[in-house]
């Protein structure tokens, strides 16, 4: 199995679960967590579009103004209300983004990384090691989806 199909394996599992959530519960922020299930969607997809660029510069990122809400640090009590992203906008981005992952790094898995980028111990320095490491974030992000949705409810 390469890369690419561990990460449209785990990307078809998000959607999934996230095509099953309630739209009442998508901004429920239960005591504990620290976001929303809106927020892990759209965390996911801005990640995996910062490292993607990281990889390969000429990969374009798109909906750059969406970093603003969902970036690390970043929380949905800060956002203004009327220009967050709906998760129909979040969950197109999604499927996109996937396409566009295979499309633009089929042939340029091991080719050196446009720039370096060491998270603690390893460093993501090829495409093949950002999409690796982009589906092992997704697929924690995932497991806070599932334990948000039990959570909300309760």
């Amino acid at each position: 199995m390469d890369s690419l199909d561990l990460f449209k394996y785990s990307r078809t599992a998000s959607l999934i679960a996230l095509s099953k959530v309630d739209k009442e519960h998508l901004d429920v922020q239960p005591e504990g967590y620290p976001n929303t299930i809106r927020w892990n969607a759209g965390h996911v997809y801005v990640t995996a579009e910062e490292y993607l660029n990281k990889a390969d510069h000429s990969y374009e990122i798109t909906h750059p103004k969406w970093f603003d809400y969902f970036i690390d640090g970043t929380r949905p009590s800060e956002w203004p209300e009327d220009e967050v992203p709906s998760m129909e906008e979040i969950l197109d981005a999604l499927k996109e983004q996937e396409t566009r992952f295979e499309t633009h790094f089929k042939n340029k898995m091991h080719e050196p990384a446009s720039e370096d980028h060491v998270i603690r111990t390893i460093n993501l320095d090829t495409p093949d090691a950002a999409i690796q490491f982009c589906t092992w974030h997704e697929g924690i992000h995932l497991g806070v989806i599932k334990s948000l949705l039990i959570a909300v409810k309760q």
